[in-house]
Parts: structure tokens; C-alpha cells; sequence
């Protein structure tokens, strides 16, 4: 018989780690070297363990990877979900041990699948494509507050900020670029991407980094994981508008800068819009679904791609 899987909650804060492990409760720093005691201290129970904690801001990334590194299976979970959870079964108090005993108890309710660990050059990646999209929302924030500076010293402040950020992201791009260019996988699967009119390199490392299950999914799990599946939301006789939610929102965003050039541009996709805006669908509803035929056409010329 298979051994029953049992689940290990770890609430996880900025100085310190919260666990739940059957009737154990304790609570260690947020420190490496508390971090590889714990794991230990995991690894010693003769238990088919399972870790399930929340992504927290980057809090969690020192734990994942020394749980991966052990080879201990570890589920990241978004705290939303966890927190519907929590409320379902009726618990309203909210203090970091709770927090730690939920989790344990959604993994058992839910069994949800252990996380894959990523290889060194996949987690830099997304470092550099995360901090590239920061700096493109500064720059962006910046170029505003600079149209509304009357002052010739902060304008002159202002426009040196600029500057700086520009050669940033100019400097991360780079560092992507020749990150993409090393890797033999990274490189075919950014050339099969951006053979697709309307997706560029920006987007194509894009989603190589924040999309890294692009070619492992199917049709229906790459939509709703981007954001862009219709969901129903009928009762009864009641037929509700079906609408888009959820999903990973920079993979979305950029989906939608990719999709305004295909609409025009793309032999396929354009026709295929032009279709909606003749049967009287609103242009940001056939914008949608062009970005939704688009990801199902990217994700499926990345099936067969390396993995």
C-alpha cells in the first residue's frame, strides 16, 4: 500500500518560520541556518512528508530551495486561496500558528500536486525578468510625475532619475538576452516563440521566465493559468456574461501587448478578430480572444519543443 502522505504547514514570515506538523506546533528564525536545521529536523521523521507554505513576497525563497535541495516536497500556494480555505471551514482567527495549522489542513483537504524545482538558470531568469518589469513600472511612474513638475530643479532631478532606470533595464536586457543565448532549450524555445507575429523578444523571454509550463499544458490549463479562459457563472435559468479572471497578471499584460500588433498584423489573427468586430463583439472582448488563440497556438508550438 502506498504510505499516506502527511502534510507539514509552514507559515512564512520576514524574521521567522512558523510549522505545524501533526500535533507539534514550533516556531524557528527565518535565517539559513534555521532553515537547514528545520529541514533536518524534517527529513529525521520517518514520515512521507509533505511541505505546504504560502508564497510570501520572497520570504519563502531561502526555505523552498533548501527543501528542493533535500529533496523534500514543497507546494507553494497562493494565500488567497488558503485564505478562502481557512474561512470555509470556519476559522476567522488569523495569528501566524493558525495561519501555520491551516495550511496543513488545506494540503490535506486539497493534495495539491508538489511544486517543481527550477534549475539555476530558470530562477535567474525570472530574477532578471521580475526586476525588469519593477523598473519599467518606476519609469513609467517617473515619466508621469515629470509632466507635472514645474520646478527646473526637480525636472532636471527627475529626468536624471530616468536616465538611470533606462540604462537599468537596458543593462537587464542584456543580461537576458545572453542568459537566453547560453541555453540551447532557452534559445530554440525564444526563437519558436518570436517566429509568431506579434510576439517579440521582450515577450518571449517574458513568458520564458514568468511562463515557465508554456508546452507542458493543455489548451484549457495554459488559458486559465494566463488569465484568459471564459469562466461560466450560470444558476438555474439564470445564463451570466462569462468574464476572464485570474490567472498570472504580467503574463496577461503582456499578452495583450502581443495581441493589439497580431490583431493587425498576423495573417491569422487578424482575419479571426475582424470576424468578432463583424458579429458585434465588443473589441475588448475580440481582443481577448485573440490573445487566448494566441497562448494556445504558442503553447502548442512548444509542445514538442525540448524540455
Amino acid at each position: 500500500m502506498k504510505e499516506e502522505v502527511v502534510y507539514c504547514g509552514i507559515d512564512v514570515g520576514k524574521s521567522h518560520l512558523d510549522i505545524a506538523l501533526l500535533q507539534q506546533r514550533w516556531q524557528v528564525a527565518n535565517t539559513q541556518a534555521a532553515i537547514n536545521g528545520l529541514v533536518q529536523q524534517l527529513k529525521s521523521e520517518s514520515l512521507n512528508l509533505q511541505v505546504i507554505c504560502e508564497a510570501s513576497g520572497g520570504y519563502e525563497q531561502a526555505l523552498v530551495r533548501a527543501l528542493h535541495r533535500a529533496s523534500v516536497p514543497v507546494t507553494l500556494v497562493q494565500a488567497k486561496r488558503v485564505r478562502q480555505f481557512a474561512r470555509a471551514a470556519g476559522i476567522l482567527a488569523k495569528t501566524d500558528c493558525i495561519d501555520a495549522l491551516v495550511l496543513a489542513r488545506f494540503g490535506q483537504a486539497i493534495r495539491p500536486v508538489p511544486t517543481p524545482s527550477q534549475p539555476l538558470h530558470m530562477a535567474r531568469l525570472r530574477e532578471l525578468d521580475r526586476e525588469r518589469c519593477h523598473l519599467s513600472r518606476l519609469l513609467v511612474a517617473e515619466q508621469n510625475r515629470l509632466e507635472q513638475l514645474s520646478s527646473p530643479e526637480l525636472r532636471r532631478l527627475a529626468r536624471s532619475l530616468i536616465k538611470k532606470v533606462e540604462k537599468q533595464i537596458l543593462l537587464i536586457d542584456q543580461a537576458i538576452a545572453q542568459l537566453i543565448g547560453q541555453d540551447q532549450i532557452l534559445r530554440t524555445k525564444a526563437k519558436t516563440l518570436t517566429s509568431f507575429c506579434g510576439v517579440g523578444e521582450r515577450t518571449a523571454a517574458l513568458l520564458l521566465a514568468q511562463m515557465p509550463e508554456l508546452g507542458r499544458l493543455n489548451r484549457r490549463q495554459v488559458a486559465a493559468l494566463a488569465g484568459v479562459a471564459p469562466f461560466n457563472r450560470d444558476s438555474g435559468s439564470i445564463h451570466g456574461k462569462r468574464c476572464v479572471f485570474g490567472g498570472r497578471r504580467v503574463v496577461r499584460n503582456a499578452l495583450y501587448m502581443a495581441a493589439l500588433s497580431a490583431a493587425r498584423r498576423n495573417h491569422i489573427l487578424a482575419p479571426f478578430y475582424q470576424r468578432l468586430l463583424a458579429a458585434g463583439k465588443p473589441p475588448k472582448l475580440a481582443l481577448t480572444a485573440v490573445m487566448r488563440k494566441l497562448l494556445i497556438a504558442l503553447n502548442s508550438a512548444l509542445t514538442h519543443s525540448p524540455a
